[in-house]
């Protein structure tokens, strides 16, 4: 209660107009299946809140707040013993305002099914069903539970051996990267699989550097595929001898097959070569 006094002004209008919202929109208790939600939580904390212990964490937190032992609570004393109940991912993320202030309205007025103009209260025997309904909302008014992972959860040791995946990782081979510095930099990054484009290869550069990659992946000790993309016979366009070739406006160009290395690009002809692969 004293966070929320001591935030901004302007946070508090937009709270206070989120709890008008909420009363224009409540849920209906029916609309939030418990048993089906709750297996959506994370696997730590399904598991503690459907343990027989998590009984005895709800009414302790209950027992705490019960100052005159009615084994009834309401008001902020109900809300105090529920957010002690909760599990402290939770607690967090809602004392943060994750999820807006009414949620606190939203789950009692919800659960007790005594509409907004009513004195809800939950008693001792219904407070961890309470908790549980509360956790399920949760997952129901807003969806997703990622909010609410354990950040600790993202800092775990990179797993580096390979052989886990079960995933390829498939890497393209070229000018810029199939050199002997490159190669083994590249197995030892993860790369499973070399492509090798058939396409645009020039004469010995497949030849070279097949032969690098099986050497690097022998010493490395790993297992390395080479997949070779065919893109079937085709003619591309040969090599220029000398300066580029202008294409003037009404010249006549011969386009032909190339007959040797020495029949190249030049001024009035355009040789090309096959590519069988």
């Amino acid at each position: 209660l004293a966070e929320f006094r001591s935030r901004p002004r302007a946070a508090a209008a937009q709270d206070l107009k989120l709890t008008r919202q909420s009363r224009r929109e409540m849920y209906s208790r029916e609309e939030v299946n418990v048993g089906k939600l709750l297996q959506r939580l994370p696997k730590a904390v399904r598991e503690s809140v459907l343990a027989d212990s998590f009984l005895d964490t709800c009414w302790a937190a209950f027992r705490k707040h019960d100052a005159s032992g009615s084994e009834k609570l309401e008001g902020q004393n109900l809300w105090k013993a529920l957010l002690e109940a909760l599990p402290e991912n939770y607690r967090k993320a809602i004392l943060s305002n994750w999820y807006g202030w009414t949620l606190q309205q939203d789950s009692v007025y919800t659960f007790t099914e005594c509409g907004r103009t009513g004195e809800p209260s939950v008693s001792l025997i219904k407070f961890p069903e309470y908790v549980k309904f509360t956790l399920a909302l949760i997952m129901h008014k807003y969806g997703a539970n990622a909010k609410v992972l354990d950040c600790k959860m993202a800092l775990k040791s990179q797993v580096t051996d390979h052989s886990l995946r079960k995933t390829k990782v498939v890497a393209s081979l070229g000018p810029a990267s199939w050199s002997e510095e490159m190669i083994p930099k590249m197995i030892e990054a993860g790369t499973d699989i070399f492509r090798l484009n058939c396409s645009h290869r020039r004469g010995g550069d497949f030849e070279r550097v097949y032969p690098l990659i099986r050497k690097y992946a022998r010493m490395l000790g790993k297992r390395v595929e080479v997949l070779g993309d065919l893109q079937g016979p085709k003619f591309r366009v040969g090599e220029l001898k000398g300066d580029p070739v202008p294409l003037v406006e009404g010249e006549v160009l011969e386009f032909g097959i190339s007959t040797g290395d020495e029949d190249t690009i030049r001024p009035g002809r355009i040789t090309m070569k096959p590519t069988i692969e």
